[in-house]
């Protein structure tokens, strides 16, 4: 199954892209460790759509910039969850390149998929 497919199994929402900005990045499992925070979304080189994360900083100190498909991120309440890249696969990903993705407007309005709680 495509990640594509796969999100749209999770119940899109309609999401304006300002409301996503400065939210918290999740672990998917009860205790929700943090990994980092959204920054920005944008269309990437490729045509798709990605949230731009401060991934691994403490308090909003540090990390560095990764950017995630938004079919691998889903919501929680005030949270945002990858759910389709474990931690593994997120310390793999490239530092995000700002040159190569088209910022979109804080009014435009995407599709997120909705999680349950894991506990």
């Amino acid at each position: 199954m495509s990640l594509r497919q796969s999100a749209a199994m999770r119940f899109p929402q309609p999401v304006r892209v300002g409301t996503l900005i400065g939210r918290d990045v999740r672990r998917p499992v009860a205790s929700q460790q943090p990994l980092g925070t959204v920054r920005d979304v944008v269309r990437g080189a490729d045509g798709g759509i990605e949230m731009v994360i401060r991934y691994g900083s403490w308090l909003g100190i540090g990390g560095r910039l990764i950017a995630v498909p938004v079919d691998a991120m889903v919501l929680l309440g005030d949270v945002v969850e990858p759910v389709a890249y474990s931690v593994k696969q997120l310390d793999a990903l490239p530092d995000f390149e700002a040159a190569s993705a088209q910022p979109l407007p804080r009014e435009a309005v995407i599709e997120v998929g909705l999680a349950k709680p894991s506990h």
